[in-house]
């Protein structure tokens, strides 16, 4: 009687339709360059929406980020040195933020996995943030870094 038993409650499970697999959503921060580890510590704390990239058509990929916040402005070399400095709190970004400096292919490649969108009131053009939607509308800021891709080649 047990071996009947089991055998309904195996047929039952095999008739229970699985609900469909939903994507797991991503960090959008997982999506960023890695970093020296001393950096990577430096900017741990910085929230997803705080994280700003730029696009420049002549940037000299000497300054990789700048992290602003409390008054100070830490900067990235590309050769991995670390500058700290005092900024005045009404220069360009008078928010906290990481904002990083990529090519706009670089920025592409994240827009494709995680929708990004332009960022108001930066005081910079071609600035961008993380959307708060990993699959909102990519239209309008795929054609602006398509345009300026062609730019920067």
């Amino acid at each position: 009687m047990m071996e009947t038993r089991q055998l309904d409650l195996v047929d039952y499970l095999a008739g229970i339709t699985a609900p469909p697999a939903v994507a797991p959503q991503e960090n959008p921060l997982d999506l960023l360059p890695r970093r020296p580890k001393a950096w990577e510590r430096m900017v741990a704390h910085v929230p997803a929406e705080d994280v700003r990239i730029s696009i420049s058509t002549t940037w000299t990929r000497v300054v990789m980020e700048q992290l602003r916040e409390d008054g100070r402005g830490d900067l990235l070399f590309a050769s991995g040195k670390i500058r700290s400095d005092d900024v005045p709190p009404d220069l360009i970004w008078p928010e906290p933020c990481r904002l990083i400096l990529m090519t706009a292919t670089s920025a592409a490649r994240i827009h494709e996995r995680w929708c990004l969108e332009e960022a108001p009131g930066t005081g910079l053009t071609n600035t961008f943030r993380f959307a708060q939607q990993q699959h909102a509308d990519r239209a309008t800021v795929s054609q602006q870094l398509r345009a300026l891709a062609q730019e920067q080649s």
